[in-house]
């Protein structure tokens, strides 16, 4: 009885022992850093990224001791090879100045002497220097990914290299990298990721990282800005102005929250003048008198029928920078507007004269000429205009307008199609002239004219 229970006993201890032995390496399979499982996410995700290898293998012969192979070389006479190969000779005590060994930092710790003659050759010394300048993205990816499996806690590293993937319009990688590590990263990780969602049309995305940042800080004003960017992703007007008012609130030097104001009250039908002019005043007094703003009070103002504050705003713009035609133009109208037609005359004359490409320019003095019945010079005016933008309707149609009332009617036929083309609310005019030959029984255009005006619909 004795001798049958220590057998079965030993049995029961070879049993357990080769059960440990056989799991040991499943058991070590299962110790993946959380960067390893992410690259595998990222892999998942894009079949263009070359997938990572687990672990690099060591070239040297196994041992009995396991910990040895892992561990670096301990005898100091065979330090590590330097990234330049050194030449083929083995002693480095008599270096030629045909072929000199560079030194690498390993073999400066030696007590071994170095010649006094000894040189780096040139083309040598250019490599080592350019070698980190050179780095590709790719490289600095596989060099971030081999630091962060180094030390994967360091949020820092993360965001380079979510940086890296945005910088190559991989927004998509981007975005798995922040959100797999968001509570490692900083307030830059943060922004990033936004911009990132942004990128890819998501803002709900987007709102979801920014809540995260305003949670960090309520009074991060590019936070609310970008916020704002979402809700007009998603079509929420309201949601839109109340974050980019917030923004210039926190920060009312803000230029970017101020911009997105701006393109809302520019996209209603009609565009919300009085808004826009306490938006242009508020810039100008928070960030300063910048010429691009000055030139839009200069044109609101124009708009609006305010025109003494339009020429104090258009003469700044000028000062500020007299090579845009913008701050000329309006100028002009709005002398015009006041009474001062001469002058008037003048300004825009000179407009249209220094800024030959500006269709705003030749078509408002060809307006003013029309307005004069000076049709002669107007058409030329508007044919200007045509030339510096071939898709201007409305230079289209004052070149037809001006040439039918000199009876120049092919010119007017073609011109009035352009101005149909390009803005079919122009069809109106179109059948106006229809209308008039039709009066005038001129039988020779008055069929061209009908076809034509006909097919201009909308």
């Amino acid at each position: 009885m004795m001798t049958g229970l220590n057998f079965n006993r030993s049995l029961f201890i070879l049993f357990l022992a080769f059960v440990s032995y056989s799991y040991t390496p499943q058991a070590l399979g299962q110790s993946k850093d959380e960067f390893s499982l992410f690259e595998k996410e990222l892999d998942a995700n894009s079949s263009a990224e070359v997938k990572p290898s687990s672990a690099p293998k060591s070239t040297e012969k196994k041992t009995s001791t396991p910990a040895k192979a892992i561990s670096a070389p301990a005898a100091k006479a065979t330090p590590a090879p330097s990234p330049i190969p050194a030449p083929a000779a083995k002693t480095a005590l008599q270096p030629t100045k045909e072929s000199p060994a560079p030194v690498s930092p390993a073999a400066q710790t030696q007590t071994t002497p170095t010649p006094v003659d000894a040189k780096i050759p040139e083309t040598v010394a250019a490599t080592v220097s350019t070698n980190s300048s050179e780095e590709t993205s790719d490289q600095k990816i596989e060099r971030l990914k081999k630091e962060i499996r180094s030390g994967p806690k360091n949020g820092a590293l993360i965001v380079q290299l979510a940086e890296e993937f945005y910088k190559k319009e991989d927004y998509e990688k981007a975005t798995l990298l922040l959100w797999k590590h968001v509570d490692k990263i900083d307030r830059k990780g943060l922004v990033l990721l936004a911009k990132a969602h942004e990128k890819r049309k998501e803002p709900n995305e987007m709102l979801r990282a920014l809540n995260v940042l305003i949670g960090k800080d309520e009074k991060d004003f590019e936070a609310y800005s970008l916020m704002g960017n979402a809700y007009v992703m998603s079509r929420k007007t309201k949601d839109a102005m109340e974050s980019y008012k917030k923004a210039t609130e926190l920060n009312p030097q803000y230029e970017p929250a101020y911009d997105g104001l701006i393109d809302l009250y520019e996209k209603r039908e009609p565009p919300n003048l009085y808004e826009l002019r306490i938006l242009y005043q508020d810039m100008v007094q928070n960030i300063g008198p910048r010429p691009q703003y000055l030139r839009k009070l200069c044109e609101i103002n124009t708009m609006d029928a305010t025109y003494e504050p339009a020429v104090h705003a258009c003469n700044e713009a000028i000062r500020k920078d007299p090579k845009v035609a913008d701050g000329y133009v309006y100028l002009g109208i709005s002398q015009k507007a006041l009474g001062e037609d001469d002058v008037a005359l003048k300004t825009l004359k000179k407009a249209s004269k220094d800024f030959p490409k500006s269709e705003l320019a030749q078509y408002q003095y060809g307006k003013l000429l029309e307005d004069q019945k000076n049709y002669v010079d107007a058409m030329k005016q508007y044919k200007a205009g045509t030339e510096a933008d071939p898709q201007a309707a409305r230079s289209w149609l004052g070149l037809a307008t001006s040439s039918f009332e000199i009876r120049k009617f092919d010119l007017a036929l073609i011109a009035f199609k352009n101005a149909c083309k390009y803005d079919k609310k122009n069809a109106v005019a179109f059948r106006k002239a229809t209308t008039i030959l039709r009066n005038q029984k001129n039988s020779q255009w008055i069929g061209k004219f009908e076809d034509a005006s006909e097919t201009c619909t909308f």
